[in-house]
């Protein structure tokens, strides 16, 4: 069961998906570390709670940068493939 849950329906573990995002993977990390400390302090449910989610949010809001950054990047590339002429890295006078 549990390779059942660390496996997607890709065949890819959560390991594999975020060697691609070294950065993502340490964000995860650091959630669970502080997750395991705050229960090791004796924090309440709702503090746990309250914790997780804004941890999950913040990852949340790195996954869709992450996501933006790259649309941006593929469809410049595109773009120059097709119109090398339209995009120039030249300063306007």
């Amino acid at each position: 069961m549990n390779d059942e849950l660390n496996k997607s329906k890709a065949g890819k573990s959560l390991d594999e998906r975020f060697a691609k995002h070294p950065h993502l993977y340490e964000q995860m990390q650091r959630i669970a570390d502080m997750m395991e400390q705050a229960i090791a302090n004796g924090a309440t449910a709702d503090e746990a709670e309250e914790m997780a989610i804004k941890q999950i949010n913040d990852l949340g809001k790195a996954i869709l940068t992450d996501w933006a950054k790259a649309k941006q990047e593929r469809s410049l590339s595109e773009l120059k493939a097709k119109r090398p002429r339209v995009i120039k890295d030249s300063k306007k006078n």
